[in-house]
């Protein structure tokens, strides 16, 4: 007896009017099952989609009429879908989409997209068609993007061809489909990023689209919002768009406060609201940049361009504090450019000589062009009257107090000590300097380094005080730095109290532990002192950050007769409950196998001894063990 088991079965074996003559005969026989009333639909839907692009249709019109009058109470989902799919296939627009379906399956995209158009030509418009030239548009776009040559002109034609799509669901996958791919033009200079995202219209991003990439690696890179934004927001920028710069912002606002760690987002809008001549509002986020970026010129330009609009004598130290920084000359003839504004209206006729000559010497290097603004002034009197100062760098130094000031007056010093000075093996020509710096609601000093230029240091352990912050990233940014006179030296260090909790002779090593933020490995040839577990010792540490973790290291440590705290060494006595050979006390201190073995202690004993601060590395909990065992009672069978 035949079941619709065989029906599906045949189906997948690609026989369809083999099947189909088996459904027939199955809803003859019982009609109230609904098994074979679904196993004759789909093979009602087969047929139609396979007769449907034929030349012969002859039966096309029986298999509509039958599918149609199927009724079945609870259809799947698919079921439903695919029965109004192919019924939509048998009208005159129904063979056309399915002769561009079958287009798109077989990779045409081009004849795939050109029979939506025609479709739409003839006012076919609605959302599926829209949609379905959408994705083929996309597709085409996608293929002309993967050459190592982009047509760009074919490209937007693409792009604006799809936003002139009357019927694309928005927010949607394709929406944002469309705008990663339009992210790829971005930078080409016949491209306006800023002006696609109008259009587009950036209210219709998802949440999906804030998501950072994650590679397989657990590399993460910046979401499609983020990188839109950034780039949509620095062409508008560059450009004189009013309308363009208004629309950007609130988006920008919005992705600065999701993506708070973005310096390049707040560095847009200084400069978009620089554009509006907000010169106040621009201030503000210059300075979070220039905070970022305190050893770049670019930072201190901006800083400089934000206080043209404010103060010029500010904007001036500005300008010579990029110019203190370290920079080919081949990236500031700019601001040189704008230093030479400003010492022509002080009458420092030689100084801005000497600027002009490097912008000359540089441009002549590169094979540049002289921009016309210096070839004006190599023509002027004042030029050939002076003779140019060879350096100007006392002028930059005299005049920073005011960039300096703007920059870092709200923040305060902080007491540091001068570290040891290292290279690294491969900058053996660039020493670094360790410093150590108390920072306020930290425990333990910071070790942190920076070149061993940017100050004239004293001796090892000698006083300092710094300015500085934590940028985006956690890294502790020095931006300046004075001596500082002290009674003695590492007079920043703290001693803590720590106990031995062990020791390898054979690895040299030693592990310690004062409280949960301060523990640690050390090596004993770094010492020269011999110890056992359980020695309390007096040590002093910093600490450090590994890839955001922070770590302590030791400076110094020698025995003492002081005791550590009890929050990290401590007696105890209690029953002891035995399991798996390991000894677990009431107040949950953990006593290891081999001391177990040891002292042969049992279920049910008790037992008195020392126990230390223990971190458990797998589970990230703190817990206690047991260092000593000083008595055991058995316990009474």
């Amino acid at each position: 007896m035949i079941s619709s088991k065989e029906v599906f079965a045949l189906r997948r074996a690609g026989k369809v009017d083999d099947a189909y003559q088996m459904a027939v005969q199955l809803v003859a026989n019982n009609a109230f099952d609904e098994w074979n009333v679904k196993a004759l639909a789909w093979c009602l839907i087969d047929l139609i989609k396979r007769d449907a692009t034929r030349l012969s249709q002859h039966q096309l019109d029986q298999y509509t009429r039958q599918l149609t009058e199927i009724r079945i109470t609870n259809p799947e989902e698919s079921l439903v879908r695919q029965t109004e799919y192919v019924i939509s296939l048998c009208n005159p627009n129904g063979k056309l989409i399915a002769q561009a379906k079958a287009f798109s399956q077989s990779g045409e995209h081009l004849e795939s997209a050109d029979i939506y158009r025609k479709l739409m030509s003839s006012g076919a418009i609605d959302g599926s068609i829209c949609t379905s030239l959408g994705w083929e548009i996309y597709r085409l776009l996608n293929q002309a993007l993967s050459f190592e040559h982009v047509n760009v002109f074919n490209a937007k034609k693409l792009l604006f061809e799809y936003l002139k799509l009357p019927a694309i669901d928005k927010p949607s996958l394709l929406h944002s489909q469309m705008l990663r791919l339009a992210a790829k033009l971005a930078g080409d200079s016949s491209f306006d990023l800023s002006m696609f995202v109008r259009y587009w219209q950036l209210n219709y991003l998802q949440d999906d689209d804030f998501l950072p990439y994650i590679t397989d690696n657990g590399e993460q890179y910046p979401s499609l919002a983020e990188k839109v934004i950034q780039q949509a927001s620095k062409e508008a920028a560059l450009k004189d768009n009013e309308e363009n710069i208004l629309y950007i912002l609130p988006f920008l606002d919005e992705a600065i406060d999701r993506c708070a760690e973005n310096v390049w987002l707040k560095l847009n809008k200084a400069k978009l609201l620089m554009k509006l001549d907000r010169g106040e509002g621009a201030l503000k986020f210059a300075l979070e940049v220039a905070r970022n970026k305190v050893n770049d010129y670019w930072a201190w330009e901006l800083l400089g361009d934000v206080n043209a609009l404010i103060n010029s004598d500010t904007a001036l130290s500005c300008y010579c504090k990029a110019l203190l920084c370290r920079a080919d000359d081949k990236f500031t003839s700019k601001v040189r450019l704008k230093v030479v504004e400003h010492l022509l209206n002080q009458g420092e006729f030689s100084a801005a000589k000497h600027e002009i000559e490097n912008v000359i010497r540089t441009k002549i290097a590169e094979g540049a062009s002289i921009p016309e603004q210096v070839n004006m002034m190599t023509s002027s009197e004042w030029f050939r009257s002076f003779e140019a100062e060879s350096s100007n760098k006392s002028f930059y130094r005299d005049n920073v107090v005011a960039a300096e000031d703007l920059l870092f007056s709200q923040i305060a010093f902080v007491d540091a000590c001068v570290g040891e000075i290292y290279t690294l093996p491969d900058r053996p020509n660039k020493p670094k300097r360790k410093l150590y710096v108390k920072i306020p609601d930290r425990s333990e000093p910071l070790e942190i380094a920076v070149p061993n230029n940017k100050h004239h240091f004293g001796l090892v352990g000698s006083g300092l005080s710094v300015k500085g912050d934590f940028d985006v990233s956690g890294k502790f940014q020095v931006y300046l730095i004075v001596n500082r006179a002290t009674q003695q030296n590492w007079d920043i260090f703290s001693e803590r109290v720590a106990v031995v909790d062990h020791v390898n002779p054979k690895k040299g090593v030693f592990h310690y532990v004062a409280s949960r933020s301060i523990h640690g490995v050390a090596q004993l040839s770094d010492f020269g002192i011999t110890l056992q577990e359980g020695d309390p010792v007096a040590i002093k540490v910093v600490q450090y950050n590994v890839k955001g973790i922070a770590r302590t290291r030791v400076l110094s440590i020698a025995s003492t007769d002081m005791s550590p705290a009890q929050s990290a060494y401590k007696t105890f006595s209690s029953d002891v409950r035995e399991s798996n050979g390991m000894g677990f006390t009431e107040d949950n201190i953990f006593i290891s196998p081999p001391l177990m073995s040891k002292y042969l202690i049992e279920d049910g004993d008790y037992v008195s001894g020392k126990a230390v601060l223990s971190l458990n590395k797998k589970r990230g909990d703190w817990g206690w063990k047991a260092l000593f065992i000083d008595t055991v009672d058995k316990v009474d069978i």
